[in-house]
């Protein structure tokens, strides 16, 4: 039976929800634990928006665990080396108020569209973040949605400030990462920057991303964070890692300008499916390279 679809990674023998987002369609083995594989499997894990392309309202759901959106939000880079991030299902309520979506047509949307507030509870092991409407108590962040192979592959954001001004957001999250990439691209005309999640790079991606780029010639590579990047071997079995995506300003020291940074915070899962409506994830076991993958954004 045909799985889900969502956030670059395809849950196996679930059936299709027809209200499912997509993102990326590569097939991945899910992890194992460190002693035995998996002997539940991923439930039908909702990580999208209902009404594609449209703005909805939908208040803010409670969510369970510990909050620790102070301490994420005190320094991402640092908190993610340390604790599970979990972006799945990151909108339970539905779709937050004010977030425009991205289409094959227009795979743009203007970064005022896609502002959220951002929230981390600490829940089962794993970090869960969330999105609701912007303005609420949280992280003032970005959310950048995805597109399947089947409805464009590119989704992603654009005019968001090379040097966000205090009170803007300086962080953007998007879908987890199982054969997808993330790329920042340099606005050489407007001198911002855009943020494009590309579905299924793993198949024909350097290829795919180079036509998109001849289509908008004002935009330049800056930063990619692709399979290569975040796929590394885990546990006894071998299988692929997926990484939770985020892109991350850090002001500058010493009168140094700040940078934007792309990370991936590897994962293996655990389990198959929470109350919550997520994956359990894990710390990967067994790594050769670092637990959290960066590629700064570098517009000179």
């Amino acid at each position: 039976m045909k799985g889900i679809k969502f956030g670059g990674f395809k849950s196996p023998s679930v059936p299709k929800s027809p209200s499912s987002s997509a993102s990326g369609t590569n097939k991945p083995s899910a992890p194992p634990p460190v002693e035995s594989k998996p002997t539940s499997k991923p439930g039908p894990v909702k990580d999208g928006f209902d009404a594609q392309g449209s703005k909805v309202n939908t208040p803010p759901t409670k969510q369970p665990g510990k909050d620790v959106t102070s301490s994420f939000g005190a320094n991402p880079l640092g908190y993610s080396g340390q604790n599970v991030l979990n972006a799945y299902n990151m909108f339970p309520g539905g779709a937050p108020q004010g977030v425009a979506l991205p289409t094959a047509q227009k795979p743009f949307v203007n970064a005022s569209d896609s502002k959220v507030t951002l929230n981390a509870h600490q829940h089962q092991g794993n970090t869960n973040l969330s999105v609701s409407p912007a303005g609420g108590q949280g992280i003032p962040a970005h959310y950048m949605h995805y597109l399947s192979t089947g409805e464009g592959k590119f989704a992603g954001i654009q005019g968001v400030p090379l040097h966000p001004r205090p009170g803007e957001p300086t962080t953007v999250v998007t879908g987890a990462l199982n054969g997808c990439a993330i790329h920042a691209l340099h606005d050489t005309k407007a001198n911002n920057l855009s943020f494009l999640h590309h579905a299924d790079y793993s198949r024909n991606g350097k290829a795919e991303l180079d036509g998109f780029l001849s289509q908008h010639p004002t935009l330049r590579p800056a930063g990619s964070l692709t399979p290569s990047d975040y796929s590394h071997p885990t546990g006894k079995h071998g299988d692929p890692t997926g990484a939770t995506p985020f892109i991350h300003y850090s002001q500058g020291t010493d009168n140094r300008p700040g940078q934007w940074t792309l990370a991936g915070q590897l994962n293996a899962f655990k389990n198959g499916g929470t109350p919550g409506g997520r994956p359990e994830l894990m710390r990967p076991t067994d790594l050769q390279v670092p637990f959290v993958q960066t590629v700064p954004v570098d517009v000179a």
